[in-house]
């Protein structure tokens, strides 16, 4: 085993511990009285009796049942995933998923003139990509999501750092290591290429010219010390501590300053506000195309079809009546009981729209990065909780009113749900957004960096959960699930169950 060297033990030592205060009744060296000590002993026991309930010091906490059936139909309809409104023909909205549309598949929107949304996004693919990160002109450090029934989300990227599909959509225009763009730049490409029937949907544009020139937002008034504390005390990897430690001496700062300098720190941005207009029509236009691409034709949703025709027949005699089979309706069984898989993937999308720290351990790319780097890269939610907070496209930003984006108003469930974000949860470290599961057989590698090939890895990591988180601490309510072959195979046949064509509001 690896041991620290003087230096290293000398940047820990030198973070005093706390020291609680004597208190007055022990400096005087008062005796116990025997009702003190009843009182002690049965907070004692009242407190070994709900921490065994919830299962901590339990070393085998009792299988979560399978639900009956009443209980099982009650969560499965609410599991339909219905048809948002088509577009009217001729309207506006109409209008601005037909340019939406345009703008997705067009590589002139990218600094070397080769990368479209659709690069990533392929509609073949199920509008992922097949790779582990996804690749623009440069590579990422995340896993393409599909696009499909993105339309009922309310958080976007891994990290949730966008609360609309519509500020999503600008993300990666950009960002250098996908579209490459400024986004004065992207102003002036779509001048060039796109305006008049930009003029039509958002009014004349303005010339603009391209400029490098940018401003810093300057860092968030958020910045909480004991988040960042717990993020630098929960760091796995041995070499990782001390290369913060290291850096953070050589700058001159406590190691946790540093990594709240890492988490709360401004972003870069595009000092034209008239760019920042253009970005956010574009951004609307995108959005309301991707949000008419769905996919709920699946043998799960015949299934859930004839669950809600049929309230007075047996949930196992409706997989007769449809694609769904006995073995898709045994691995549901453990998706909602045993395998508790529906308490982060439930609803419509079988996800939560939450984040959860999983416990993943380090990977290789992880390990090649800069200190800055993996610290931005593994602390998922903790740092886009203030980088949402920040953006000049968040759902409190005026420039959507221009915009017209209904999804992205103050209404919305991810703006009010920002109202009571606790930013000093240690929960959100190491957490990203549970994906949704609805085609998640054909849009593999599998989690937010793409670090399982197969669905096999993602079950073999739940049902043994080896590996130690590589910052913050896994997901309580995880347990090994230790299934058999056969119940992983049922679990397996459910999700395949899942698959459904992609179909396109936008055509009818």
């Amino acid at each position: 085993m690896e041991t620290p060297d003087k230096s290293t033990m000398k940047e820990i030592n030198s973070l005093k511990p706390f020291r609680k205060k004597k208190s007055k009744e022990r400096s005087r060296n008062k005796p116990l009285t025997g009702a003190m000590l009843r009182l002690i002993l049965a907070s004692g026991v009242v407190a070994a009796f709900f921490i065994t309930r919830q299962g901590v010091l339990d070393p085998k906490p009792s299988t979560r049942k399978a639900l009956g059936d009443s209980e099982l139909r009650a969560a499965l309809l609410s599991m339909v995933l219905t048809d948002p409104v088509a577009p009217i023909p001729g309207s506006r909205e109409e209008r601005l998923a037909s340019f939406g549309k345009k703008l997705f598949f067009d590589t002139r929107l990218s600094s070397n003139g080769k990368v479209a949304c659709a690069t990533c996004h392929q509609s073949d693919k199920f509008f992922t990509d097949s790779l582990p990160t996804a690749r623009g002109t440069g590579t990422t450090n995340r896993n393409t999501p599909t696009i499909l029934n993105s339309g009922m989300a309310h958080w976007f990227f891994w990290d949730g750092r966008a609360d609309s599909l519509a500020a999503q959509a600008v993300g990666p225009l950009e960002t250098q290591s996908e579209h490459g763009l400024t986004r004065s730049s992207l102003a002036a490409l779509i001048e060039l290429h796109y305006r008049d029937e930009y003029a039509q949907l958002f009014g004349n544009l303005k010339k603009i010219h391209p400029t490098q020139a940018g401003v810093e937002t300057g860092p968030t008034n958020a910045s909480p010390k004991k988040l960042a504390a717990y993020t630098l005390a929960s760091i796995g990897p041995y070499q990782r501590l001390t290369g913060v430690l290291k850096l953070a001496s050589d700058k001159g700062l406590q190691p946790s300053s540093l990594i709240a300098e890492f988490l709360f720190r401004g972003q870069q941005v595009d000092s034209d506000v008239r760019a920042t207009e253009v970005a956010a029509n574009v951004g609307t236009a995108l959005a309301t195309w991707e949000r008419l691409q769905i996919a709920n034709q699946s043998a799960f949703d015949g299934y859930l079809k004839r669950v809600a025709e049929n309230p007075k027949s047996s949930l196992q005699s409706l997989t007769n009546e449809s694609d769904f089979s006995g073995m898709a309706l045994a691995g549901l069984r453990i998706f909602t009981g045993r395998g508790n898989c529906s308490l982060c993937h439930r609803g419509a999308l079988l996800s939560d729209q939450q984040f959860h720290n999983i416990g993943l351990g380090d990977t290789p790319r992880q390990r090649d990065l800069p200190i800055q780097s993996w610290v931005e890269d593994v602390a998922g939610r903790a740092k886009g909780q203030f980088d949402v907070g920040q953006s000049e496209f968040n759902c409190q930003s005026r420039v959507w009113q221009n915009a017209g984006d209904l999804n992205a108003t103050r209404q919305s469930e991810s703006c009010r749900e920002q109202e009571f974000l606790d930013l000093e949860s240690f929960e959100s470290v190491g957490a990203f957004k549970t994906p949704p599961l609805r085609n998640v057989a054909m849009t593999a590698p599998y989690f937010h960096d793409g670090r399982a090939a197969t669905i096999d890895e993602v079950l073999q990591h739940y049902d043994q959960l080896k590996a130690e988180p590589v910052i913050g601490h896994r997901e309580e309510s995880l347990r090994p699930l230790d299934l058999s072959a056969e119940e992983k195979a049922a679990l397996k046949a459910f999700l395949e169950s899942l698959t459904s064509p992609a179909r396109d509001l936008s055509r009818q």
